[in-house]
């Protein structure tokens, strides 16, 4: 699985640098605000693998706690509540998937051709 790594401005004076999966994201900016996340467009991957989004929206529920003055998890929030969370929390997931397939696709490739020319 593969982290996007980004700059989580809390205060002037509090600033953290943390890899996350992709779909944490929007939950950063929901809870943060927009121009306190930057993604710094570096990424790593990991041994994890894909979660079932269902228990990731449980994950992230937990992880995240609920908004102070509605109870409201931040996690709901941003993705819907139940079935809703889930299905847009899957498609999130798959597409992650097929960034991290389409980033790690021409270096394949290009390691195939450069096998094959030195057979030749």
């Amino acid at each position: 699985m593969r982290f996007e790594r980004v700059k989580i401005k809390r205060d002037t004076n509090t600033v953290h640098n943390r890899a996350v999966p992709p779909w944490e994201i929007p939950i950063l900016e929901w809870i943060f605000d927009e121009g306190n996340i930057e993604r710094l467009g570096s990424f790593e991957d990991t041994e994890h693998e894909y979660p079932d989004a269902a228990q990731e929206l449980n994950r992230l529920e937990r992880c995240y706690g609920s908004d102070p003055k509605n109870g409201v998890p931040h996690a709901n929030s941003v993705y819907g509540n139940a079935h809703a969370g889930v299905r847009t929390l899957r498609k999130m997931i798959e597409d992650a998937k097929a960034q991290e397939a389409e980033a790690a696709g021409p270096k394949r490739r290009r390691q195939r051709r450069t096998a094959d020319s030195l057979l030749n």
